[in-house]
This record gives structure tokens, C-alpha cells and sequence, in this order.
């Protein structure tokens, strides 16, 4: 993912600064003494110093699931947004081609608050969100980016001027987990005095249950209807169902017995459908 992230920089900015004939080298080494001694014309280099998961992009609902047409469900773990940090310098022997170039760079990065996904890689392509690139701005975490000028000393080079260059993208190393959907649940009730309880808090039933209640859930199907076009009643109560996304729906407090549901399109019934609690399948074609 890393290097998908510095392909996509390398020709962000060969397009942006216009570099022809490789008048220009992009690198992304460390710029140590060594490496600056070395080189033999003007390089921009992208040096990644820090690589942390953005806090402010995590959701507070960790886990997401998709119901799936053949009776299981998948649920997935969010993908981890992380931020990827370099420190951009531009190489060049004479002071004033050295911010020219770097002047270049910074601008053709301001122009793109995203990576621009016409140039994404294979691996890139699945990515859920747009992959924001700040530029010239500090965390508000504290990291390296604090001790800025250390970084010069642990690479034992001369400190010249850089700009923090910063790229979030969604890394998913999670498995998702399959599970068979749940049609139908039994429900029983005992009322319960909590009087003369024994001291282990244990509490043996001797009263008789209540009868069985069921919760029951669906899907509304059609090539011809947009479910959230359609109204749903249970006949039996005339009570209206709601319908969620994918024209999934619930029912509950049911016993056991059989029912009907209306389906509904502009006020008239289009279709009554029976339905048996318990039963195995509780999902109608429109």
C-alpha cells in the first residue's frame, strides 16, 4: 500500500510540475549526507518519517453488515484510516533553483486535495474514500513532526527547508466473518416478584411460562418496485410495518399461528402475502 502511495505521488507531481526528459528526479530515500553527496541533477525527494492511524477519522460504529440474497450475513470491521507523513525537499546546488523547484512542487500538490484516482494503482483502485493529501499543515497529535529539526540530526545532514506532506488512505487487513441470518426468534415471558430470593441470587421458576412469542424479519423482493416506494401492513393487527434498507423488515410479538402482510404501492394493495410463524422463509416477491 505504501509504495502504491509513492507511485501515485511520483506521477502526481511529474504531471503537475511538468517535468520532461527527466530533468528531474522524484526519490523517496532517506536524505542522509551519503545519499546528497551522490546526486548529479535537481531531486525532489519525499522522505516517509511518520506513519500513524488518523484518530479523527475513526468511527464509533466499528462493525458493518451486508445481508446477502442466500440467508447469511457478513460483517466486516471498518477499514483503518491511516496517515502516511513525508517530508518534501528539493535538491539542487544554487539556493534560488532550490525554492523555484520546491515553489513548483508545493503548488502542484495544493491543486490536488486528493490523490487523483486516475492514477491509482491495481491496489489502490478498492480504496472506500477519497485519499485527502495535506499539505504544509501539522497534526494536532503529538509525533516527530514536534521535533522537527531533530530529524536533520538523526540523519546527519545539513537541515534545509521541507514541506510536511501528508496522505490518508484505508488499509483493511480483516477477514469478514459469515454468519447464517437470523429468520426467527422465540420469545417467552415470566413475571417474577423477586420476593424471598435465595442468597445466591439464583431463582428457581415455579411459576408456568407464558406462551411463545416470535420476532420475525424479511425482505421485500422486486425487479419491478423500489422498496422504499412500497408500504407494508400486517393485516392481522392492522398495524404498518417499516420498511428498512434493502426492503428488509421486522415483525414482532407474534404467536404462533398463520398471518397476512399487505404490500402497497401508492395506497393500493398490489399483493397479499401469508405468512406462518415459525416458518423458514418470511421474504415475498413483489
Amino acid at each position: 500500500m505504501i509504495a502504491d502511495v509513492d507511485e501515485v505521488l511520483r506521477k502526481m507531481l511529474i504531471r503537475e510540475i511538468e517535468i520532461k526528459g527527466n530533468e528531474v528526479d522524484i526519490q523517496f530515500d532517506q536524505p542522509k549526507r551519503e545519499w546528497s553527496a551522490r546526486l548529479s541533477k535537481p531531486t525532489l525527494n519525499l522522505f516517509l518519517f511518520d506513519i500513524r492511524e488518523n484518530l479523527r477519522l475513526r468511527g464509533s460504529e466499528q462493525y458493518f453488515t451486508v445481508n446477502r440474497s442466500d440467508g447469511t450475513s457478513e460483517v466486516r470491521r471498518n477499514p483503518v484510516r491511516m496517515d502516511l507523513r513525508y517530508l518534501m525537499t528539493a535538491w539542487v546546488k544554487e539556493a534560488e533553483d532550490e525554492h523555484l523547484l520546491l515553489a513548483t512542487a508545493l503548488m502542484g500538490l495544493l491543486r490536488n486535495p486528493f490523490l487523483p484516482v486516475d492514477l491509482f494503482t491495481e491496489r489502490l483502485r478498492p480504496q472506500p474514500h477519497p485519499c485527502p493529501v495535506e499539505v504544509a499543515t501539522f497534526p494536532p497529535e503529538a509525533g516527530p513532526v514536534d521535533k522537527f529539526t531533530e530529524i536533520w540530526g538523526v540523519l546527519d545532514n545539513e537541515m534545509r527547508p521541507g514541506i510536511i506532506v501528508t496522505v490518508t488512505v484505508s488499509v483493511d487487513p480483516y477477514k469478514p466473518m459469515t454468519f447464517t441470518q437470523v429468520r426467527s426468534r422465540e420469545m417467552r415471558f415470566l413475571q417474577d416478584s423477586g420476593i424471598g430470593k435465595p442468597a445466591d441470587n439464583k431463582v428457581t421458576i415455579t411459576k408456568k411460562l407464558s406462551k411463545k412469542y416470535w420476532v420475525v424479519s424479511g425482505a421485500l423482493k422486486s425487479q419491478k418496485y423500489d422498496p422504499s416506494t412500497l408500504s407494508l401492513v400486517l393485516v392481522e393487527k392492522q398495524q404498518p410495518v417499516e420498511i428498512l434498507e434493502a426492503g428488509r423488515y421486522s415483525l414482532s410479538g407474534l404467536a404462533e399461528g398463520d398471518y397476512h402482510l399487505d404490500i402497497l404501492f401508492n395506497k393500493k394493495v398490489i399483493k397479499r402475502q401469508k405468512i406462518q410463524v415459525p416458518g423458514d422463509d418470511y421474504d415475498i416477491q413483489v
